[in-house]
Formats: structure tokens, C-alpha cells, sequence
């Protein structure tokens, strides 16, 4: 199987990404099936998915709960954020921080 640039991978995405580095909170399940809930910042970000670094090692195709907080928020408050579904699409390098790269889709 042939691999693909990172030129045509790019081209292919359905929506633009934008950088950003807002504060999320992840919910999902580890690879032994136990729940997590993890705080973490948005790498990019686009209308269909989401990408960041994670200490828990999610499978593709694993359902995450994703919170949003606005950029400019000064605290975490519950009413201040956007709640979204997730499914794992991709996993990638490890980072400095021994945190896994994980981009996911929102579902609809």
C-alpha cells in the first residue's frame, strides 16, 4: 500500500482545521475498558472533528465525550461550555509529555 503525502491527506479533509489551544475535557474509556476523564487543550480544530494529546491511549472507533471551554474563559464554568460526541479516527505519535496524538470526528 502506497503512502500518501501529507499534501493529499490535508486535501482530502472534509473541513478546514483552525489551531487553537482552548481547554477540553475528554471522557472515554482506556484500552482495558475502565472510564477516564481527562483535561487536555485542543491541537485544531474544524466544523466535523478535533484533534489533542491524550495521557489514556484510546482504539479507533472509540466513542469519546468531548466539553469545550470557550478560548477566552477565565474559569471552567459549567454553563460556559459546549458539549459534544466524538468518535476516535485516528491515533498518532506520542508526545514530550508521553501524551498520544488522538483526532476525532463529532457525530452528529
Amino acid at each position: 500500500m502506497a503512502t500518501r503525502s501529507l499534501i493529499e491527506l490535508a486535501s482530502t479533509r472534509s473541513s478546514a482545521r483552525v489551531k487553537d489551544n482552548a481547554r477540553i475535557v475528554i471522557e472515554g474509556q482506556d484500552l482495558l475498558g475502565f472510564p477516564y476523564t481527562e483535561d487536555a487543550e485542543v491541537y485544531d480544530i474544524s466544523q466535523t472533528g478535533i484533534s489533542f494529546y491524550l495521557k489514556n491511549r484510546p482504539w479507533i472507533q472509540d466513542p469519546l465525550e468531548i466539553t469545550i471551554f470557550p478560548f477566552d474563559a477565565k474559569s471552567s464554568g459549567f454553563f460556559s461550555c459546549r458539549k459534544a460526541k466524538g468518535t476516535v479516527v485516528r491515533t498518532g505519535g506520542i508526545s514530550q509529555e508521553d501524551k498520544q496524538f488522538v483526532a476525532a470526528r463529532f457525530e452528529n
